[in-house]
Order: structure tokens, then sequence, then C-alpha cells
């Protein structure tokens, strides 16, 4: 893929995080803390994968966690925690038996999907940052 089809592409990846970010607002603000909860991670998942896009990397996993290291490099730990919070969310905030036998509605509240909010936010302007950065 020549570098400006890989751009193109990390544009895309960029454009749906902001989206999904949009998605995860409006979710948090209706009450619907696990569905923000979820989204925000998907924020975060979509980010990275545009910066692994930039480079015409592997997109396959669903782990922010697992997506920092294949950017490689020093990341600093603000990233990582960003990451390791939003991986917590990708199963749980879905599923009922994920909890044990718990409905994600009754176990995630605001203060969840606040900080999951401001996680995905800093998670997706920090890439965005990156990408504008010359290589």
């Amino acid at each position: 893929m020549s570098i400006e089809s890989a751009h193109q592409r990390a544009q895309l990846w960029l454009r749906q995080a902001k989206d999904d970010l949009k998605a995860a607002q409006v979710l948090q603000r209706a009450g619907q803390a696990a569905q923000s909860c979820f989204q925000s991670q998907q924020v975060g998942e979509k980010a990275l994968k545009a910066l692994l896009a930039a480079e015409d990397r592997d997109l396959r996993s669903h782990s922010l966690t697992a997506l920092l290291k294949a950017i490689g490099g020093e990341i600093e730990e603000p990233r990582q925690r960003q990451a390791r919070l939003l991986d917590k969310l990708y199963a749980p905030t879905r599923y009922p038996d994920a909890l044990g036998d718990e409905v994600p509605a009754d176990v995630f509240g605001p203060e969840d999907s606040e900080s999951a909010l401001q996680a995905a936010s800093e998670l997706l302007d920090w890439v965005a940052n990156r990408l504008k950065k010359p290589s």
C-alpha cells in the first residue's frame, strides 16, 4: 500500500473514532453508562488502529494494550493507563454473563462512563497529534 493510501486509511479510522466519541457522549447524557463505556473503548481501539493503519500495519486486535505494544516506541504511562482502563470495558459492558450474571446496565454508572470518556478523549487527542506530525 502506498504511503498516501495508508494515510487515507488512517484518517478513516480517526474519523470513525471521533464519531464514536460523539456517540459515547450522547449515551452518557442519556443515562446509558454501560453503552457509553463500550463506545469509549471503541474510540480508543479505533484511534490506535489509525496509527497502525498509517504505517500499513496489522489491525487485528481489540486490546488497546496490545495495540500500543504494536505501535512500539516509548509510550507514556498515561496512555498505558488509559489503554488498561478501556480494555476492561470491552466485554463486561455488553454481556450479562461477563459479570456473574449481572446486567451491565446495573453495574456501570455515571462515574464509570465519565472516566471512560475522559480516557478515550485523551487517547484520541494523543493519536490525532501523532498523526499530524511529519514522519
